[in-house]
């Protein structure tokens, strides 16, 4: 794989999932034990990435992030699917914000969400080579460093992009928000979603 356009997707997002056998079973083992043991996080990491969580996806009419058990899928997906180096780095920063945050609260947070999540592409594709920069100088065994901006660029966006992935595949979200079909029939192209599916964008 290209290194540059994999590191690319630290920043730019997770990109397509595939549903394999052993990702519907972490799915599964979330939903149905709320209490499993942490893998990825501590448990004062935890409850930050928890309140981050449940500002991107909140509870309204419908279960939030946190009352579908995200967060526990997010523990186990990061330490059973991503490489080591991608995890590294977004540990990394995620306690950078951890310790650099007077307090956790909603307002606070959702101001860091703001400022990380509407930076501009020009900057976007600028930290991204500045990340494959930085890795490949770790790989030949030098010293380096990496700016904390990029660091909370990292967190922030990649947390943001597993939320929204781990909402998407949800059997809840999936069956009852999206628009589901356990055994999928004909094909039928040129077709408007109102037409199809109601309006509903399908499930993975």
């Amino acid at each position: 794989m290209n290194r540059r356009k994999a590191l690319k997707n630290i920043g730019t997002g997770i990109g397509t999932i595939a549903i394999t056998p052993s990702l519907v079973s972490l799915i599964q083992s979330c939903q149905n034990d709320a209490t499993q043991k942490l893998v990825t996080f501590s448990s004062t990491q935890f409850k930050f990435i928890s309140k981050l969580m449940d500002i991107i996806i909140p509870k309204t009419s419908t279960p939030g992030a946190i009352e579908l058990n995200l967060n526990r899928f997010v523990d186990l997906y990061i330490n059973e699917v991503w490489e080591q180096d991608v995890k590294l780095i977004f540990l990394k920063g995620l306690d950078k914000c951890l310790n650099g945050i007077p307090n956790i609260e909603t307002e606070s947070l959702k101001q860091l969400l703001d400022k990380n999540l509407k930076i501009d592409k020009d900057t976007s594709e600028k930290y991204n080579d500045l990340i494959s920069e930085y890795q490949d100088q770790i790989e030949l065994g030098n010293k380096a460093s990496i700016d904390k901006n990029i660091l909370d660029y990292v967190f922030f966006k990649k947390l943001r992009d597993l939320t929204v992935m781990s909402f998407k595949i949800n059997e809840y979200v999936a069956k009852n928000l999206l628009a589901y079909s356990p055994i999928p029939g004909d094909y039928k192209g040129c077709v408007g979603l109102e037409e199809t599916t109601g309006g509903k964008a399908w499930s993975l």
